[in-house]
């Protein structure tokens, strides 16, 4: 199991539920400290600005001895948060060009908070194997199976581990085509660093 958060960032959604936008970071890394005690403790202990748990089960438990928590985003507190208490990151919406930048920031605060903690980095990439004869969303990578093997290839050089790939189509014949084409003609040369 692989646990991702996010704060998030619509206010109307908070509206809703009734839960205070602003504090929504502070909440968050309550939650993910909150998690941390739970997954390695049945019953566990915990006094936070929020939740006070004591004397409560958990049960089934994590089949993992630790449950990675990914953390989302791209703002620096959604960084910074990933350096001091995530596992890995992945951001959202942040322009390739970005990339290698916002990377630097995590991994250098890391360095000041856990140095030598692991953390893993993603990156969300659209994708369309070949030449469309339509519009593809903006940002997505377009071309040749070579060309896109070392468009993705570059993102290892930057730390990237992990690829989460959306393919592009206008139906499900043609995302067939496209699965088919990226999983014979790109992920296996694809190299993870």
């Amino acid at each position: 199991m692989l646990l991702g958060v996010g704060a998030g960032h619509v206010p109307g959604e908070f509206e809703v539920l009734g839960v205070d936008f602003e504090a929504r970071g502070r909440t968050l890394d309550e939650a993910i400290d909150l998690l941390r005690v739970a997954f390695s403790d049945e019953y566990p202990d915990f006094d936070g600005p929020t939740w006070h748990v004591h004397d409560v089960g958990l049960s089934p438990r994590p089949a993992q001895d630790h449950v990675p928590i990914w953390v989302g985003g791209s703002s620096q507190p959604a960084l910074r948060r990933a350096a001091v208490r995530g596992d890995g990151w992945i951001p959202q919406g942040t322009p390739r060009g970005e990339m290698p930048g916002q990377i630097d920031y995590l991994l250098g605060h890391r360095d000041e908070v856990r140095p030598g903690a692991e953390i893993e980095i993603g990156a969300m990439v659209g994708c369309f194997v070949g030449e469309p004869d339509w519009d593809v969303p903006r940002g997505a990578l377009v071309g040749s199976p070579d060309e896109i093997v070392e468009s993705y290839n570059e993102y290892g050089t930057w730390g990237v581990s992990h690829l989460q790939v959306k393919l592009h189509a206008r139906s499900i014949e043609e995302y067939c085509d496209q699965l088919a084409a990226f999983g014979s003609e790109v992920a296996p040369d694809l190299v993870r660093p």
